[in-house]
This record gives structure tokens, C-alpha cells and sequence, in this order.
């Protein structure tokens, strides 16, 4: 990897902080799931989002720089009661990935990092998607995923 921008840097923190905030909710939203296929998602998406959580780890100590840390908690801005409204705390999450790592896309040169963007963008777009799809909600898919 070429010598990263500080806005370059800058956004990959926040994509770090999107896939630990990820991470936790996963965790949180597995409580409150019932189906068996809904609960096989969640877990394969838990599993996506702790290995991007740990390439965008990996990518800033590269750049040399500290990557920030997971924190105890995260507000999720809404209880959580059952599956439905786990699934929408769940796609919610999942927008907080995309602009994160669309925001590492608008500010990065580097090919081998903007690939790993262009991935947690998609796959986070895609699960956002599917959940939303899975309680009902339309429009399933925002015509500009990762726009703030």
C-alpha cells in the first residue's frame, strides 16, 4: 500500500469504527432472533463483519498510525423488543458501514485500499438490502448506497 492521505486515513478510521459499532449490534440483535434462517444470517454476517472489521484494522497499523478501539456499548437509537426490530437496527448498522467505507472510495488513491472499500461497501449495501427485504420494508435498496 502506497503512503496514505490523512483523508484518506481519516475515513478508514471511521469505516473501522462502523465495522466495530457492526460487530456489537450483531451481537446485541442475536438475542431478539427467532427464525433459524434469519439467525444463520446474522451469524454469517457477524463473521463478514469481524473479518473487515479486522482488514481495516490491519490497513492503519500498516499506515503506521493506531487504529481507535471498540467501545463498551453502542446506541442503537431504538429499543429492541423482537425480531423485527432487531432486523431494523441490523440494516440501519449496515448504512453506517456503507458510508464509511464509501467515504474511504471518495477519499483514497490507492488500489489495494479502495478494493477493500468497494468490497465493505457492497456486502454491507447487500445485507442492508436482504434485511430490509426480510421484514417487508420498501424500498429495499437506496438508489445511492453509503450516502450519508
Amino acid at each position: 500500500m502506497t503512503e496514505m492521505t490523512e483523508e484518506a486515513a481519516r475515513a478508514l478510521r471511521s469505516a473501522l469504527g462502523a465495522e466495530h459499532a457492526a460487530v456489537w449490534v450483531y451481537g446485541l440483535a442475536s438475542a431478539f432472533v427467532s427464525e433459524s434462517r434469519v439467525r444463520s444470517a446474522l451469524d454469517e454476517a457477524m463473521s463478514a463483519h469481524r473479518a473487515q472489521r479486522d482488514e481495516a484494522d490491519k490497513l492503519v497499523r500498516d499506515s503506521g498510525q493506531t487504529p481507535p478501539a471498540a467501545q463498551p456499548a453502542y446506541d442503537v437509537g431504538q429499543s429492541l423488543s423482537d425480531q423485527t426490530s432487531a432486523i431494523r437496527v441490523l440494516a440501519k448498522v449496515e448504512h453506517d458501514c456503507q458510508v464509511g467505507w464509501r467515504s474511504v472510495l471518495e477519499n483514497s488513491e490507492d488500489p489495494g485500499l479502495r478494493r477493500t472499500a468497494l468490497n465493505g461497501l457492497t456486502t454491507a449495501a447487500t445485507r442492508a438490502t436482504r434485511w430490509r427485504l426480510t421484514i417487508g420494508e420498501r424500498p429495499a435498496a437506496p438508489e445511492f448506497p453509503g450516502q450519508p
